[in-house]
């Protein structure tokens, strides 16, 4: 599936696969469907089924795709921004149907927690990317494809409903039809979700802290009512012309209520010094539409004009009392640090394109143009951090061309993509600065069958990482001005990364692609990484991202699933996945070489499927593992420039293992019925953290996080016509 960011998957031609089947093992079928379409792919790509991705009911597809190589979050709670292969969410770029969805969130990426798992048909992981793809995506892309159903008219219903330890129940609801009509192939689907989510983290002062700097306890729980609208129409005017309009809505209502409790550190830390109590509700919408005219010049040439067109709005109303007592526990005053706070924020996305595909001989042409132009704008009256615009336009073209080498089915893709970027950044004081880039990324993708189920893939590719989008302005938000709650400054002087990376593997088919054994290692080289620090500045702790220097991840994965069939064990089939990283930067400030930050260096899962075909029924264990890791690093905090005479911080972070274990049972009812009971997260890890700064020349301070988790239990059924 190949075509420029904006129209990736919307266009891409089909990859032929088998029927369907409905009764029988589903979870099965869906994996030899998934399989089929990661056989077919010219670069390096992990699939995963609608029917796989649903097994455990999660209600979103970043709790979904957390089982599969190389996928975890920034905390024991979270699911809304994605980091593979150990890195931030923003060296991943998440797709919907090959267009990136905008929401409030700066980082350019949509949180995927907002998508509704019972509307996904499939999921992709690309590694590596192809000329015709963004140049975004580092770590990986997702590519998030939605139900849709032509031929024959039909339709279905799901309905759900569960309950979150220590919350209250949650559920959902969603009906969707597809057909043709004549010349008309359509989709539509709407849903609705509750999603709850308690994010409480504790956090004690062990040692160093005086005054009012003592523990905090925290109490926050979240509250998501979400809703959803999808729809695809296609339009065959005749042979040579098909027309396409997929429209979006997505809306998200969220209700956060958060009390903290803190405490002074001297010289009582058994009194209160402050209780907060804060309500804040958020309203994120997205709409738009992808447009499109393809135009079969002839057998051999296609091309394809495209508009994709979107606007975004975030709302969010804070509202919250503090009162702070005296070191003698008597009440000292009452406040509203946050009376009607409201923050808007407004964004657009335009982007037009043409692409083209043309078959000349034996080689596969696929060239293109177009234009990605982001708009952000913040106003808040008095808060000069949070009022800005930000511009920016991406002029593209790519040009690639696939072939075989040696004739034996093998595959070959060289391509380059050019990327002209233009961003101006406006502050609250009308002050406009502007950065201009040009990149040329080249693409190599190599597949050779080497068995008729085994094949090889190697892939070498240039990307980049744009700033995240509020980190480009310079103003300080003010924060507590502690390290759990730091002030904030942007840097207007970020660098872009420019990043290498490579990727080599093997994909073994086994018992008819029901089966696979893979192996893949993958490198990546950073020039000028971003990485956000946290120092303590004049008293104050401030939160600032800069470019920490170069630096260099390398890693392995590995892929199983067996069935035992083969062992005397019919029906059961054990799978698993295990991630190694080893990471290196080199920091000009510091003059310090060590791991990035807050990457794991080892992720796994393990699970089976059991299916007993007179219940029509799998059952599901899945255990998930991110191991413990520590983080040291220096961070620069005054004096003269090495190497001179900098004043240097230390701070070492020592992270806990996490172990998820989750229970389904999928039965089918009837060949259209389908009844799905889940247990999540029935370990309950507590994510701990213990964080020991050490300043030079100044007091040690170590202090320790803890954030719980709970389980939630719940039933589907879903029913198609």
């Amino acid at each position: 599936m190949t075509a420029s960011d904006g129209a990736w998957s919307q266009n891409a031609a089909p990859v032929e696969l088998p029927p369907v089947q409905v009764q029988g093992d589903q979870v099965g079928q869906s994996v030899k469907t998934a399989y089929e379409v990661r056989h077919a792919s010219p670069n390096s790509k992990v699939v995963i089924e609608g029917e796989q991705l649903n097994q455990f009911n999660d209600l979103s597809v970043g709790d979904a795709i957390r089982r599969l190589p190389g996928v975890t979050f920034p905390g024991v709670n979270r699911s809304r921004e994605i980091k593979l292969r150990g890195l931030p969410g923003v060296y991943t770029r998440v797709l919907i149907d090959g267009r990136p969805l905008i929401d409030g969130d700066s980082g350019r990426n949509m949180e995927v927690d907002r998508i509704p798992a019972s509307f996904i048909e499939r999921v992709e992981i690309i590694r590596n990317p192809l000329a015709s793809s963004d140049s975004q995506g580092a770590a990986g892309t997702v590519n998030i494809i939605t139900r849709r159903n032509f031929g024959v008219s039909g339709g279905g219903v799901t309905l759900g409903g569960g309950y979150v330890q220590n919350y209250q129940t949650t559920g959902e609801g969603s009906v969707w039809q597809g057909g043709q009509a004549g010349k008309l192939k359509y989709f539509i689907g709407g849903g609705y979700q509750r999603r709850l989510l308690e994010e409480s983290i504790d956090t004690y002062a062990l040692r160093g802290f005086a005054n009012k700097d003592g523990s905090n306890l925290q109490d926050q729980k979240r509250k998501f009512d979400e809703y959803t609208v999808l729809g695809r129409f296609e339009y065959d005017l005749d042979a040579f012309n098909r027309f396409i309009v997929a429209p979006t809505f997505l809306r998200t209502e969220e209700t956060r209520t958060q009390h903290d409790l803190t405490y002074f550190a001297t010289p009582n830390p058994a009194i209160m010094y402050r209780d907060t109590v804060e309500v804040r509700n958020r309203a994120r919408q997205n709409y738009g539409s992808y447009l499109e005219w393809a135009h079969d010049f002839s057998a051999a040439t296609q091309m394809r004009l495209f508009f994709d067109v979107q606007k975004a709005s975030e709302t969010t109303l804070r509202n919250s009392t503090r009162y702070e007592y005296k070191n003698t526990g008597v009440l000292d005053k009452v406040s509203n640090p946050n009376l009607n706070n409201y923050v808007p924020i407004d964004l657009h996305r335009y982007a037009p394109g043409l692409a083209f595909t043309s078959q000349i001989g034996a080689h596969k042409l696929e060239y293109g143009a177009g234009l990605n132009r982001l708009t952000r704008e913040e106003t808040t009256p008095g808060n000069a951090g949070r009022t800005y615009k930000i511009g920016e336009n991406v002029f593209y073209g790519y040009l690639s061309d696939s072939f075989g080498v040696i004739g034996s089915g093998d595959l070959l893709t060289v391509g380059v993509r050019a990327e002209q970027s233009s961003t101006d950044t406006t502050d609250n004081l009308g002050i406009t600065r502007s950065r201009t880039a040009t990149d040329l990324n080249p693409s190599v993708q190599y597949r050779l069958p080497l068995a008729g189920n085994t094949d090889l893939r190697l892939g070498v590719s240039r990307t980049l990482r744009r700033p995240d989008l509020r980190d480009l302005t310079p103003t300080i938000t003010a924060g507590d001005g502690t390290y759990a709650k730091p002030d904030t400054q942007g840097n207007p002087d970020l660098l872009p990364e420019r990043i290498w990376g490579f990727d080599g593997g093997i994909d073994l088919f086994l018992f008819d692609r029901s089966g696979l054994l893979a192996f893949n290692v993958f490198r990546r080289n950073f020039q000028d990484k971003i990485e956000t620090q946290i120092a303590n500045v004049g008293g104050r702790y401030l939160s600032s991202s800069r470019n920490a220097g170069d630096g260099h991840l390398e890693g392995a994965e590995i892929e199983s699933r067996v069935p035992l069939a083969f062992l005397g064990v019919p029906n059961l089939t054990l799978w698993g996945n295990l991630t190694a990283l080893r990471s290196e930067l080199t920091d000009p400030l510091t003059q310090q070489t060590r791991p990035f930050a807050e990457q794991p260096r080892l992720l796994s899962n393990i699970g089976l499927d059991y299916y007993i075909p007179q219940w029509r029924t799998t059952i599901g264990v899945n255990a998930n593992r991110v191991f413990s890791y520590d983080d040291d690093i220096l961070s620069f905090t005054g004096g003269t420039l090495p190497p001179a005479a900098p004043v240097l911080q230390r701070t070492r972070t020592q992270f806990n293992t996490l172990d998820k274990l989750d229970l389904s049972i999928r039965t089918q009812v009837a060949p259209n019925w389908t009844v799905t009971f889940a247990a999540l997260n029935l370990l309950r890890p507590i994510d701990r953290r213990t964080i020991t700064i050490t300043p030079v020349g100044g007091t040690e301070t170590q202090q320790m996080t803890a954030q719980a988790s709970h389980s939630t239990y719940y039933v589907r059924t879903s029913y198609t016509w």
